[in-house]
This record gives C-alpha cells, sequence and structure tokens, in this order.
C-alpha cells in the first residue's frame, strides 16, 4: 500500500462519508465505503507517486461526502421502489427523484401521464351507471369521445354496456403498463449512472 493510500486525506473524507450515512444500516454503511474506498485506492495506484494533490483531486472527482450520502439515499430508495407495483409509492419515489435531475423528471412525467389516463379509464367506468349516455366510446364524424357533459356527445355508442369492463381493463393495462415502464427507466438509469462513473 503507497503512503497517499494512508492519507489523513483519506481518512478524513471516509469519516466525514461515514458520518452522513451514519442513520442507515451498518452493512450497508460499510459496502459503500468500501466500494468507494477501493475506487479510490484504483485511481491512485494508477499514478506513478501519488502526493496530496493528487488524492484531493480523486477525492474531489468522486465528490463531496454530502454528494455521495444524497445519491447513495437515493439509490436505496429507488432501488426499494424498483421492485413494487403501488403507483403510490412509485409516484412518491418519483416525487423525491424528480428533484435528483432530468432523468427524475422525465420518469415523474411518464408516471403522471401513464397513471392519470389510467384513473380516467377508472373514473369514466364509475361514472357509466350515474351517466350512461354521457360515458362510453362515442365515434362520429368529429373522432372518438369518451365522456361529454351536460349534453350527450355526438354519434354514437360502440360498447354499450360492455363499456365498464372494458375501461376497467384498459385502466389496468394503463396502470400496469406504466409500472413496468418505471421500473425499467429506474434499472435503465441506474445503470448508465453506473456506466458513466
Amino acid at each position: 500500500m503507497n503512503t497517499a493510500a494512508s492519507s489523513p486525506i483519506i481518512e478524513t473524507y471516509f469519516a466525514e462519508l461515514d458520518s452522513r450515512i451514519s442513520d442507515l444500516p451498518r452493512p450497508q454503511r460499510e459496502e459503500l465505503v468500501k466500494e468507494l474506498r477501493a475506487h479510490v485506492m484504483d485511481r491512485l495506484e494508477q499514478m506513478a507517486v501519488p502526493c496530496e494533490e493528487d488524492c484531493r483531486t480523486v477525492l474531489k472527482a468522486l465528490g463531496t461526502p454530502d454528494e455521495i450520502a444524497r445519491q447513495f439515499r437515493m439509490e436505496l430508495i429507488l432501488r426499494r421502489s424498483s421492485w413494487r407495483i403501488s403507483p403510490v409509492a412509485i409516484l412518491r419515489t418519483c416525487a423525491r427523484w424528480t428533484v435528483a435531475g432530468v432523468q427524475g423528471y422525465a420518469v415523474f412525467l411518464v408516471a403522471m401521464v401513464g397513471y392519470l389516463i389510467a384513473l380516467s379509464f377508472y373514473v369514466t367506468a364509475l361514472l357509466k351507471p350515474f351517466f350512461p349516455r354521457n360515458v362510453g366510446v362515442f365515434v362520429s364524424e368529429q373522432g372518438m369521445n369518451l365522456a361529454h357533459f351536460p349534453v350527450p356527445p355526438p354519434g354514437h355508442e360502440c360498447l354499450g354496456p360492455y363499456y365498464i369492463p372494458a375501461a376497467i381493463v384498459v385502466g389496468y393495462l394503463f396502470t400496469l403498463g406504466t409500472t413496468l415502464l418505471i421500473r425499467f427507466l429506474v434499472r435503465r438509469g441506474r445503470s448508465l449512472r453506473q456506466r458513466l462513473a
């Protein structure tokens, strides 16, 4: 082990990082610190004779302990959420991720659009028994319409009483499809960030 590897700068950095993530379970903390320390040591071993300035440069490229702790917490949240099915849990995670950057914002928009479309089908399925002439799949020269208030939409209704089960199935497919797409994007984003690092 070279002298830069046991540098006080490196030890101070990792002590500060450990204090920033002290609320996390010990195995996760140890794994993160071990992985980052190995990365720093690999970078320093690539240099002929690493000095204190090289240590500072490597640690600066890694990021501050605050940034590392924030990113690690976000990764844990995303990892837990990427296996959930609940739209509420996924939306909450996406909202937290939105503040983390453009990719989080894009995933949040996908979630909102997909879940709102699903919700619209569920709501129209619930409204159909109360407003049978206003809710359904109506086709006319102007296009297709699902609901129109206060007067019935122009054209004729295609599904009639079968609209309710069809709307529930379509709503479910949008919910499931949006959830699977978000899970894919979260995993894809994580692998992309790891490749770029």
